[in-house]
């Protein structure tokens, strides 16, 4: 009898040992984490790998970073997932991945970048070429990233069908900086990717906030004069051109700036999210969401998100589903009940 009490003993201890180790966060079931190749895929497989690791250091748990092929790859990724996928979805990625889920997926963090809690769409052509309106693009190669991406190819599509407007071809670049560099070597007439709002110089103090609308080379480039404004009152450029500028092939920031202008803006759109797949147990969420809130406010998580060529995230903030209501009606996506209210 004490022969079959201990080998059952010790048939339930390695059951048990073997239901832990397949507990989410661990080496056999590990939490996966998704990234989008938004902008430069190489570097975003670099710094997603440390940043994952921190994260796991941070809670204990097993983060298993994967950098999708595309934007569709990661949207199957959410709606394949077994409530063990976390991801960095664009605005229409959350969007969709929040339709075809029947609005169980949770998104916790939103990006905030320079203060900003959105941002838009801009389309970049060479200030040599003399375009003045979106209209003069009628009949050229478009550049852009990717079909799923909001920036670089759903926003600036809205507008140009709606014009009526368009193209001789496209080029696909597979990312934002990528873009940016296919128009430096004139694969393509104009390029259309994330824009972000100017940074006032510092003469003008720390309150200046710029808003939707205004000038997007404000501070930036002297239209008036056809030139960058001279150093000492100049603010600084934080979007696609920057990300070129920051590779070194084609100059620093202000020689990318020089060559090429913003023709128009697209949006404002919310920005880009934390979120987590459906069934994604709810203690471990509250873990990550506290973990990536204290590493990204350190100086050694601030160098990593904020990176240009990476997602270029200074903090972040909490939402919920809502806050993307207004953009699903933007683009005609359905709404859950709770956008109603």
């Amino acid at each position: 009898m004490r022969r079959i009490l201990l080998v059952a003993l010790i048939g339930a201890f390695a059951l048990g040992a073997l239901g832990l180790g397949q507990e989410l966060g661990t080496r056999d079931h590990p939490i996966i984490w998704v990234f989008p190749p938004s902008t430069n895929p190489a570097v975003i497989v670099e710094i997603a790998q440390q940043i994952a690791a921190a994260i796991g250091q941070m809670t204990g748990l097993y983060i298993e970073p994967r950098v999708m092929p595309d934007y569709a790859a990661l949207i199957e990724a959410f709606k394949a997932a077994e409530g063990d996928v976390m991801g960095v979805p664009t605005t229409d990625q959350y969007a969709r991945i929040s339709v075809e889920t029947n609005f169980e997926t949770t998104p916790r963090l939103a990006a905030v970048r320079y203060g900003y809690p959105y941002y838009f769409s801009s389309i970049y052509v060479p200030r040599d070429a003399g375009y003045t309106s979106v209209e003069d693009l009628n009949g050229k190669v478009w550049i852009y990233n990717d079909e799923g991406s909001t920036s670089g190819y759903l926003l600036p599509k809205m507008l140009f069908d709606k014009l009526g407007i368009t193209f001789s071809g496209v080029v696909k670049s597979g990312g934002h900086t990528n873009s940016m560099v296919a128009l430096l070597e004139g694969q393509g007439d104009f390029c259309t990717g994330y824009g972000s709002p100017p940074i006032p110089p510092a003469c003008l103090g720390c309150d200046f906030q710029w808003d939707y609308g205004m000038d997007p080379e404000l501070w930036i480039w002297d239209r008036w004069n056809n030139d960058l404004f001279p150093e000492a009152i100049r603010g600084k450029c934080v979007d696609l051109r920057r990300a070129a500028g920051k590779l070194g092939t084609y100059g620093d920031t202000w020689d990318v700036v020089r060559r090429i202008g913003v023709l128009a803006t697209v949006g404002p759109v919310p920005n880009d999210c934390i979120a987590f797949s459906p069934g994604f147990p709810e203690d471990l969420m509250d873990q990550i969401v506290e973990a990536i809130k204290a590493h990204i406010a350190s100086p050694e998580g601030q160098a990593l998100w904020g990176d240009p060529n990476f997602y270029e995230w200074d903090e972040v903030a909490e939402i919920d589903d809502s806050y993307y209501c207004n953009y699903r009606d933007l683009v005609g996506y359905p709404n859950p009940p709770w956008c109603e209210k």
